[in-house]
Order: C-alpha cells, then structure tokens, then sequence
C-alpha cells in the first residue's frame, strides 16, 4: 500500500500537540500573532464554549501548501465543515464547539491519514503541522443488476473513516462510470443510488482490488387505501412499511444530527415481531390512497395509525424488483379514548411531564405532554397497552390494561418522590481515580425503568442522584480504558468501579499458497465485548481497547475458506503493550458456476445458492436475472449445492460438486420443484 501522509512533528510557532490529550491553556495563537510569535492570554480570556484549530498544511515535498482543504466533524457539528490553507499553507479556525472530532486534510490526490479522538475542549486551542502524501483512486461502473445496463448520473457518495464522518460525492457519466481520488486507508463505506432502483451500500473496496461494479436492483412499488369500517376513505392515516430482514435503504450523511446533537431522529421499532425493520412512511391523501415507492424487492407488512382509530396492518406483501403492487386495501376500526393524569403522592396533577403509550398492535410507541392539571389522552386504543409517566428528574411510572370496544377508559399514574443517590469512585487497577468516566445508571425494576449518566471528577468520585429503590445496573467508559460493567448492585455507598486498561490486540492474515497479505477479510471477535473490523491492505488488523477475557475470532472472506481460533486476552504487563496473534493463513477456495431452473426448466432469479451439508446459507449468493449463479470460497473437495427460492421451492444438485483451489468448477445445475409461476 502506498504511503498516503503522516501527521508529522513539525513546530508550528514552537507548539505541537498530540491528538486526543489535554494540553495546557496559556498558551495560545491568535489569528493576528502568527507572524509575530506566541503570547500568554490568561484563562479569563478563554471562550467558555468553543475552541481554536490552527495549522499549517505541507506537500509530499515538504512544502507549504496552498488551497488545502480541512475538515472536521465529531460530536459538536455534522456533516464535516471545513476551511481552506492560505497561499502560506496556514489555516485558522475559531469557535468550533468544544467536543471531540475527526480531523482530516485533504487537496486532489493528496490526502493525510484522519486524526481521530480529537478533544476540542472550551477555549482550548491546537495547532498542528500536517504533510500530505498521495493517495488513491476509487474507481468503478453502476449498472442494472439484471440487464447490465450502465445506470447514468447515479449518486456515489463515499464515507471514509470508521464513523463515516466525512462524505463525498460524485455521479456516473454515461457509461455509468465513477470514481473518487485521494482516498487514505481502508476504512470507508460506499453508497450507491439512482432513480428508480434500490440504494446500495455500505460497500467496501480495497485500493489492491480491481475497479469496482456496482449493480443496483430495480426499487418495487407498493400501493393501497385506507377505508373505515363502513367502507368510507380516510384521509391524514400514516402508512409505515416494516420489510422482513435488512429491507432499508442506505443513506450517508442525509440529516444534521450524528445521535450526540440536536436534529431529526428516525422512527424506532418498538413492538412486532423482532424481525420486522422500519423501512418508509407516507401519509393517505383525501381518496385514502398511499404510494410507497423504491423499496428493495421482498416481502414486507404494511401499518395504518390515526389518532382515532385502532392500528391496523396488511398481510404479509410480497413484492419483486421493478413491480408495483398495488390493491392493498387497510380497514381500521375505531378506537377508544383512553384519558389519565399524572399525579404525586399527594394527588396533585402535575404539568408538563411526558407520557408514552405502547400497544401490542403497534410498532412505534405513542407520546403526549400531560396539561396544566396533569391530564393526557390518547385516542385510537384497543388492545393491550402500556402507558408510562417519564419525569425528567423522578422516576417513571408504569400501567398496563386491556381496552375493547369502550369509548372512554381512564387510568392515573402516581410518582414516588422516594428518591436515593448512588455514590461512588471509579479507579484503574492500580487503585488511582479515573476521571472523565462516562457512567450510565439503569434501574432493574420493571416498574421503574429509569436509566440516568454522569461524569466521574477528577479523583474518580461520582454520584448519580434522583434514582428509585436498587438494584441498578451500572456501566462505565473512558477513552482511554475498556468497558466496566457492573450487575445487581443494592448499595448505595462506596461502589467501587475498576476499569482495565484494555489490551491491543493485532495480528496479521496471508495467502495460505502464495504467502501474500491479505485485505479485506472480516476480523470478528466474540466474548466479554463484540468487536469487527476488516483487514488492511498489508493483511493487518488491529482492536483498540479490548476487554481482557476468552474470545473466540473469526476470518471470513468470499474467495477463502473461513477459520476460527480461541484467544485468551491477558492484561498487559506495560502500558500499551500490544498481543499479537499468531499468523493466520487462510486457504483459497474454489469458484462454482452455475444456473438455478424451476419445475419446467425456466431460469430462477434471486434464489439463494450455497454448499454444504447441511446448506451454509450464511455464505450463500443470488442467481441473476438468467439464473446464473457464481459461489466463490468454496471449500475443496466434493460439496453439495442447494438452492431456494420463496415460490420456486428448495433443492440441491443431483450429485456432488467437486471444487478444488483456485479453479471454477462449472455446470452446476439445481432444479426446484416448483414454477416460477406459481
């Protein structure tokens, strides 16, 4: 891999700071001084709320460097914003929120690795020198996924770094090609989408892989009306399609809000079945008709809620690619009014606390602000619900009931002001104060599911106040320390949180035949924490910050046959001292061609395809639109492959496959036992 920059030690008007420390605040550059030197400024002086970056950008040659661009997005702001270098390389940046950020630098094809875990503190401000180097170019074609056909002026945004934080954007040309320059690393997230087809993405591609093709599968077509028992449209009904498995459309960088600031956040899943995911939401026009449009082909239900009416939902839908389905018609009944107050232990209605009513027969819970005499109603229920009282500084209040065909119900919610406060020191494992450490309280009583955070001082001391009766459940994080997690605990004094250093775990994956590196294979690791990550184009990978414990890892790649080890993960000797493991090699598989046909020879499309005995489905592709498949990292030696498909049925080949490395084994043919037509 080539070297794309480094974030080097060059003195910027005699200061450097390492990224993600705290500095020291008296000494500061001002915009107007960077000719003349550093002065002292005292902490009076300092913007309570925002922080100054300020540098200097150099070429691969070591020369200022003009028309730079830098970039920043993190917790204060985002998408990324960013400034430009002077005709001097120097850049100067003022009240950027204080919070943590990534940093990158960026002109053309030169480009330098992101600096990440940047604290920005209140009136603090950093100065960096930063050389560029020349990175990569990501090419590649966007076509449709059964004709081949180059799909024109299709968006391809790239989201580079393991958040996503900073985008790109490009769009095909006429032959449905792209491609997007100065890329650093392996660590980013490719989005594709065009009218009338189906977003793709996250993709990864390696700078080591050839350009990449990109085939988007037609979007599919739902549409119905809404009517009332008595057959009459119903006007203002929010219609919410929930697809079965991953149905949602990708979408990088679309709002303002990253989950730590303010903005839009997206409607939830709350009830159903656990496989159903939130996809898409429209609203009835005055004919009681809905449109829902480019969806992923798949089976999906469709949910009805008004204000005065019962939720109600369709059968399931089964839709294919670039067909509209159309006749779905949703009745809903009506509902009764269920009205109730929030109280104290004394009776007295209070205002302005927020209620949620959850239903068995909705996916998205309902909320409401209680008036000046404690009073809320929600309108619509029938069924089986759970209304809850959410206070912001006492603990909630729960009730559940029953509602049938009742045109009032009534309920009061009563709020405890028995409250306690948990107290206690975080430490590391040395005994010494951990500072800064993130904790989350949450409250193991049903009842009272109140879930609180705070910040550990200085010595490590904490306390979390306006909790209700333990026991509680307790976590603890820190950048610079592994999870702390602590279950069941009844005292209220004296919680004694120890947090470990964590271990850096790193390790290397070849070419079992050829010995060399080997990138893009996912790393998983399973124990005390879930971790993935994807190797580098040198065959490395690395996880930060491990907990320490017995994890199983596992490597996966399409053309290679998986592998799987148990490690144990020891707490380090030396601070910072890595454990490596042991060279894995993982051994090339084969490659098998074939076509997938129904009950009267006609080709399947979308059938999954794998091998195994029993199927390996986890590893399995689709047949294209001639129901032509390709299984790569298939395993050598003789195998069985299986097919299936929702109307088409499941079968396997009439007899073994034999696979061996590096080779196609073509003419694989698996006929299903039922029509395509059916």
């Amino acid at each position: 891999m080539r070297a794309a920059g480094a974030i080097t030690g060059l003195l910027v008007l005699g200061t450097f700071v390492i990224p993600g420390t705290y500095g020291a605040k008296t000494e500061l550059i001002s915009e107007a001084q960077w000719a003349t030197g550093v002065r002292s400024v005292s902490p009076g002086e300092l913007d309570a709320g925002s922080a100054t970056l300020a540098g200097r950008i150099y070429d691969e040659g070591g020369r200022p460097l003009a028309g730079a661009t830098v970039s920043l997005a993190g917790s204060g702001f985002w998408p990324a914003r960013s400034v430009r270098s002077g005709a001097d390389g120097r850049f100067y940046w003022p009240q950027i929120p204080a919070g943590i950020y990534e940093l990158r630098a960026s002109k053309g094809r030169l480009v330098a690795p992101p600096v990440e875990g940047l604290i920005l503190d209140a009136g603090a401000r950093r100065a960096f020198g930063i050389q560029l180097g020349r990175g990569w170019t990501l090419a590649g074609r966007v076509v449709d996924a059964h004709s081949g056909r180059a799909i024109r002026d299709a968006e391809v945004t790239i989201a580079t770094g393991v958040l996503g934080l900073h985008t790109r954007r490009t769009r095909s040309d006429d032959g449905g090609q792209f491609e997007l320059t100065g890329i650093v690393g392996d660590e980013h997230s490719l989005y594709v989408g065009a009218d009338g087809y189906v977003a793709a993405g996250p993709l990864r591609h390696s700078e080591t892989e050839p350009p990449m093709t990109v085939r988007l599968e037609r979007a599919s077509t739902i549409e119905g009306r809404v009517v009332d028992e008595r057959g009459w449209a119903l006007e203002g009904v929010l219609i919410r399609a929930f697809g079965e498995g991953d149905l949602r459309a990708a979408s990088p960088g679309a709002t303002d809000s990253l989950g730590v600031t303010s903005g839009p956040v997206p409607p939830i899943s709350a009830g159903g079945s656990g496989a159903l995911a939130f996809v898409q939401q429209v609203t009835t026009s005055r004919d009681g008709a809905f449109v829902l449009s480019s969806l992923r082909p798949g089976p999906y239900t469709i949910t009805a809620s008004h204000d005065d009416f019962a939720p109600a939902e369709s059968e399931r839908l089964q839709v294919g690619p670039g067909r509209t389905r159309a006749g779905v018609d949703i009745v809903m009944r009506s509902g009764a009014e269920l009205a109730g107050r929030v109280v104290d232990e004394r009776g007295n209605g209070l205002e302005g606390i927020p209620v949620e009513l959850r239903a068995s027969t909705e996916r998205v819970p309902r909320m409401s602000v209680t008036a000046s005499d404690g009073s809320f109603s929600f309108r619509g229920v029938r069924g089986g619900v759970s209304v809850t009282a959410l206070p912001y500084d006492l603990p909630p209040a729960r009730e559940s009931l029953d509602v049938g065909d009742e045109e009032l119900v009534t309920i009061e919610l009563a709020l405890s002001r028995a409250l306690y406060t948990l107290r206690g020191r975080v430490v590391d494992e040395g005994g010494f104060g951990v500072g800064g450490a993130l904790l989350t309280v949450s409250a193991k009583s049903p009842q009272t599911p109140i879930r609180r955070t705070a910040k550990s001082d200085a010595d490590g001391s904490f306390s979390v106040p306006a909790l209700p009766e333990p026991p509680f459940d307790l976590s603890a994080e820190h950048p610079g320390f592994s999870q702390a997690i602590l279950a069941d605990i009844d005292s209220m004094d004296d919680v004694r949180v120890v947090m470990s250093a964590g271990v850096t775990f790193l390790g290397e994956v070849l070419d079992d035949w050829t010995g060399d590196a080997l990138g893009s294979v996912q790393v998983r690791l399973d124990g005390p924490a879930k971790r993935d990550t994807m190797t580098r184009s040198d065959g490395t990978f690395v996880f930060r910050r491990t907990p320490t414990g017995t994890y199983d890892i596992s490597f996966s790649h399409p053309s290679y046959e998986p592998q799987s080890r148990r490690v144990v993960l020891e707490p380090p000797h030396y601070v910072d001292r890595p454990q490596e493991l042991a060279t894995v090699r993982l051994g090339p598989g084969g490659t098998v061609v074939g076509e997938v046909l129904d009950a009267l020879s006609d080709p399947v499309s979308n059938a999954e395809v794998t091998w195994g005995d029993p199927p390996r489905w986890e590893r399995a592709t689709l047949s294209d639109a001639h129901g032509e498949f390709r299984l790569r990292g298939v395993p050598a030696g003789s195998v069985w492959i299986t097919a299936r498909h929702p109307v088409a049925g499941e079968d396997w080949t009439v007899d073994p496959i034999t696979v061996r490395p590096l080779e196609t084994s073509p003419g694989a043919v698996v006929r299903l036992p039922n029509s395509i037509d059916e």
